[in-house]
């Protein structure tokens, strides 16, 4: 489901850690990055936490306070986070309250939750959210630990908390190189076989091939033909690998008759 997964971030101390959390967004497809009274500069270590995740930075929105949050954002499930519970706050486990919220709560019912935003709310690495900035969220959550210390750093808890999101509320997931489904209609010519190919261009480039564990024709088969590629992608090294073998045939033919003139 293409729900808005909004991550805000209140009164954080080191830059590095919103680019920490702006990678954990990337990784979890949240929506937007929002800093309300930050304070750090947004430096250059900031970019570099962030890695290849720089859109969560390059969107951000930043207010001064939650007052003027409250006022320039659309109304939506606002979730507090908070490794405290005691006088004040009430913490309820984060997939509890999830589940719990697609039986009871309006926000989450399958009809809606694409056009309502998801606020989660984290607080300064030092201390957390107090009560006051509690008090304006739906609810307090926390994140499930089961060693001693329950607190997690800043962007820990924020790729935690996205990923029990996507774990309880749906999501597709990213495909990684090599566990991609095979394409529909990829229907291949009868006469091309890459892989005999690649295997005639080895041996024609002098390749040892005997070993028959690993060896080059092996290694290049996996990483050239097991990656789901098109027809046209298939025809394209065909192509190629017959162009070279035609070449290096000429070669061949070549040095023979020198060998012969000799």
């Amino acid at each position: 489901m293409n729900y808005k997964l909004n991550v805000v971030l209140v009164r954080t101390l080191y830059d590095r850690n919103i680019g920490f959390c702006s990678r954990a967004m990337s990784n979890m497809g949240a929506h937007q990055l929002i800093l309300i009274q930050p304070q750090c500069e947004l430096t250059y270590e900031a970019q570099q936490a962030a890695a290849t995740g720089q859109e969560g930075l390059r969107s951000k929105k930043i207010y001064s306070s939650i007052e003027e949050f409250l006022s320039k954002e659309p109304d939506g499930l606002r979730i507090s986070f908070s490794a405290r519970d005691g006088r004040g706050r009430s913490s309820r486990d984060l997939k509890e309250t999830l589940l719990w919220s697609q039986k009871n709560s309006p926000f989450l019912n399958k009809s809606i939750i694409e056009l309502v935003p998801i606020y989660l709310f984290f607080g300064p690495e030092d201390a957390g959210l107090s009560a006051a900035e509690i008090q304006d969220s739906h609810f307090c959550c926390s994140l499930p630990t089961y060693g001693e210390n329950a607190s997690l750093n800043l962007s820990q808890a924020v790729l935690l908390s996205l990923f029990i999101f996507r774990e309880t509320l749906g999501g597709d997931k990213t495909i990684l190189n090599g566990q991609q489904k095979l394409r529909q209609n990829t229907q291949l010519p009868v006469h091309i076989d890459p892989g005999a190919s690649l295997k005639e261009w080895l041996l024609a480039l002098g390749v040892d091939l005997s070993s028959k564990k690993i060896n080059a024709y092996t290694v290049l088969k996996r990483m050239l033909l097991q990656n789901t590629p098109s027809a046209k992608e298939y025809q394209m090294l065909e192509t190629m690998i017959q162009q070279t073998l035609r070449k290096l045939k000429k070669l061949r033919d070549l040095e023979l008759k020198e060998t012969d003139k000799i």
